[in-house]
């Protein structure tokens, strides 16, 4: 008889990572979020959510019936948005997340969170003791803590745009389990068109246009705030080729509009980095819809989002594209089911390939 794979959820937003796996065949115990108007998108959505906090759940009930445990902790403590503060922040969820797993024990583990947890501080020399650089709290504490745990132990780093996001969102996963997976991550379905000469089998990168229609246009302007296209307004309106590339990173902030205004005379500070800054340079638009961003997420554009406009900004730039989501749980389940497939002793498999330094191929 078949098997049928079980995930549990920990910090499930509104539900893109959930809707991925869901895709890739897993079967969700729960999807559990501590922000209401989140767990009420996943109710809505048909999805098992519990509106509580990870670090107060029962999880007696999902232990050692688990074969994937998903987490995307707070991403705050880590970001280059941020201050950076890691272990010191109170919303720093690595430590609930390592509770969750003795809690739980499962089989396979998958977080997705920001590249800033990979970063160490400038100078740092990779000694710090009170662990107040964030790469060395990555390296020193998140790392061993999860080799505790599980056999093997690795990351990737990924841009959601080459499994088929019409935006760049890049990411570090982590990733633990019973046998070592590949050193590389997933292979990309889609890439660059403009890198040369795409492989058989992979698509160009999806744009904006192809994701949203052609809503980013200047007659879209009679329902929102626009700028001039003027040499008063930057560069607004300059940029029309971004139309046909993907989106800079949704965030939470969408709401606020692009960085480029009056205050800091039209300029981006480092960027253009934000999904609205290319509305402003395509066409002029201060800020996209929560439509377009859920679009530019990779989500259905009738997916249920729940509570005030702020909130569903909000859960719109918090959320895991479902296309990156959805090649993760498929090289996790062929992964299980290899390790399924090795009987009574695949801890004899597992010394092998860590004698030998192998690892599983990439999933087919």
């Amino acid at each position: 008889m078949s098997h049928t794979p079980t995930v549990l959820e920990l910090f499930s937003g509104c539900g893109g990572a959930a809707l991925g796996l869901h895709r890739a065949g897993w079967q969700h115990h729960a999807c559990i979020e501590w922000d209401k108007y989140a767990a009420a998108t996943l109710l809505e959505a048909g999805l098992p959510g519990v509106h509580g906090d990870v670090r107060k759940f029962d999880y007696q009930p999902y232990t050692n019936r688990t074969d994937l445990m998903w987490a995307s902790p707070p991403c705050q403590a880590g970001s280059t948005a941020g201050k950076r503060k890691g272990a010191g922040d109170d919303r720093n969820g690595w430590p609930w997340t390592m509770d969750a797993i003795d809690a739980v024990k499962p089989t396979w583990f998958l977080a997705e969170n920001v590249l800033g947890w990979t970063y160490h501080r400038k100078g740092c020399k990779r000694r710090s003791r009170g662990l107040t650089c964030i790469g060395c709290y990555w390296e020193r504490w998140i790392l061993p803590e999860l080799r505790s745990r599980f056999a093997f132990v690795g990351w990737w780093r990924v841009n959601a745009a080459n499994y088929g996001t019409p935006q760049h969102r890049r990411r570090v996963i982590l990733w633990a389990g019973p046998l070592p997976l590949s050193t590389d991550p997933p292979t990309p379905s889609h890439l660059d068109p403009d890198d040369g000469e795409i492989p058989p089998g992979v698509k160009p990168w999806v744009s904006i246009r192809e994701a949203i229609g052609d809503t980013l246009n200047r007659g879209s302007c009679d329902r929102r705030a626009c700028y001039p296209c003027d040499d008063q307004h930057g560069r607004a309106c300059t940029e029309p080729h971004r139309y046909d590339r993907p989106s800079p990173t949704v965030v939470t902030v969408e709401e606020k509009g692009t960085r480029a205004r009056y205050a800091n005379g039209f300029t981006f500070n480092g960027g253009p980095d934000r999904a609205s800054d290319t509305a402003f340079l395509v066409a002029g638009i201060r800020r996209i819809d929560i439509e377009e961003g859920l679009l530019l997420q990779g989500f259905p554009v009738d997916w249920p989002l729940q509570g005030t406009k702020h909130a569903r900004y909000r859960q719109v730039g918090n959320a895991v594209p479902p296309q990156l989501s959805e090649v993760l749980g498929r090289t996790i389940r062929w992964a299980d089911g290899v390790y399924r497939g090795l009987g009574a002793d695949p801890e004899a498999m597992a010394d092998l390939l860590r004698r030998t330094g192998q690892t599983l191929p990439q999933a087919v």
